[in-house]
């Protein structure tokens, strides 16, 4: 009865597992023609989403400026002359100043703010790591503002013209119904309401857009078990960026359904 009922999770796993892929699937072709030539900044793009939306981006001959945190290991493999490579710790709010001299005079088109860490093990109430809170607040949330100022600043004038935010479900209020994971929780939900403010401010002084999504379960060392690669992830968030006018100030999946940032 015991290996009966464990089989039968596997194949309730299974089936639900494809159905969530289905839900989220998108042929390359598509979002490649969705999408016009541009100079990207991916932040986070040595592993996971990050990587995944650098290496489509140069596919379908975009340039790319791609940021790491400690390890370019596989930044460094692709040998494309359209990407740059440039070290960031976004952990420690200062180092962020380094990314005027890289993107100095460069025109970005779009920003994506992909990076991001879990917080460590330890963020239950009693049980919190605040060393860790304040470096995942640092990545997750602070640095994005930080990022926005610069790029508007020092690169090309009035070259940028929409910022994508990477979120989670998690953030959202209204969604959580579980407690726990004050860390990564309150650092995402942090993320969105800087993102909110950041569409309101940079639309009205800059006109550029800005809106935030959620990934989904994306298989990530973050998340080892997500049943959507990275790849169809990727895809997906590429084939949202035409719709930067019509997303503005919102919270959205990857099908462009309206996510609610909080309960009113």
């Amino acid at each position: 009865m015991f290996w009966y009922m464990v089989n039968l999770m596997g194949i309730r796993r299974i089936i639900k597992n494809y159905i969530y892929r289905k839900k989220f699937k998108i042929k390359e072709k598509e979002a490649k023609d969705n999408l016009k030539k541009q100079s990207i900044l991916v932040t986070g793009a040595n592993s996971g989403i990050g990587l995944a939306l650098t290496k489509k981006f140069l596919d379908f001959n975009n340039s790319v400026s791609a940021t790491y945190n400690q390890n370019k290991d596989n930044l460094a493999k692709i040998k494309k002359k359209d990407l740059e490579i440039f070290q960031c710790d976004q952990s420690k709010i200062g180092n962020i100043d380094n990314l005027k001299n890289f993107i100095k005079d460069k025109s970005i088109n779009v920003v994506i703010n992909n990076a991001g860490i879990w917080g460590g093990q330890n963020q239950n109430f009693n049980n919190i790591d605040y060393e860790n809170f304040t470096t995942a607040l640092n990545v997750n949330a602070i640095s994005i503002i930080k990022i926005c100022e610069i790029i508007i600043n020092y690169s090309k004038k009035d070259s940028l013209n929409l910022v994508v935010n990477i979120s989670s479900l998690y953030s959202s209020t209204e969604h959580n119904t579980t407690g726990t994971n004050y860390i990564y929780k309150g650092t995402k939900s942090l993320m969105n309401s800087f993102s909110k403010n950041l569409s309101i401010d940079l639309k009205n002084n800059y006109g550029i857009n800005v809106f935030s999504v959620d990934p989904g379960q994306v298989k990530t060392k973050m998340n080892p078990y997500g049943p959507l690669a990275t790849n169809q992830a990727a895809l997906k968030i590429i084939n949202l960026l035409k719709f930067g006018n019509e997303l503005h100030g919102k919270f959205v999946d990857l099908n462009k359904n309206i996510l609610t940032w909080w309960i009113i």
